[in-house]
């Protein structure tokens, strides 16, 4: 178990991640939010962040009693900046407006 909680190497996420943008444009063409969605889909990929917040909320438990000012901020920011890399380009990807070819323009 030790090994797979070591810093990945290489890429932060599980291998096949991919979420189709086919249920996000039907979200959104009804005027839904696919944020939470794609959310859920992404927590789990970031399982190397989401073990280190909670090692830290376990021995948190243990130190608060001494030194009620220590947090887990720092691990936590980790996480959100995890599923937040998964999610945001996978949202916006699906908006309308998004889908210029940038290359031909410049």
């Amino acid at each position: 178990m030790a090994e797979d909680l070591s810093f990945p190497d290489t890429n932060y996420y599980e291998p096949g991640m991919n979420v189709t943008v086919n249920s996000q444009n039907n979200m959104l063409n009804r005027g839904m939010d696919p944020k939470p969605l794609v959310m859920d889909y992404c927590m789990p990929q970031c399982h190397y962040w989401r073990a280190k917040l909670e090692r830290c909320e376990a021995k948190l438990e243990t130190i608060i009693k001494t030194s009620p000012t220590k947090t887990c901020l720092y691990p936590m920011r980790d996480w959100v900046t995890c599923v937040e890399a998964c999610t945001q380009p996978k949202v916006h990807n699906a908006l309308r407006g998004t889908e210029r070819d940038y290359g031909r323009i410049l």
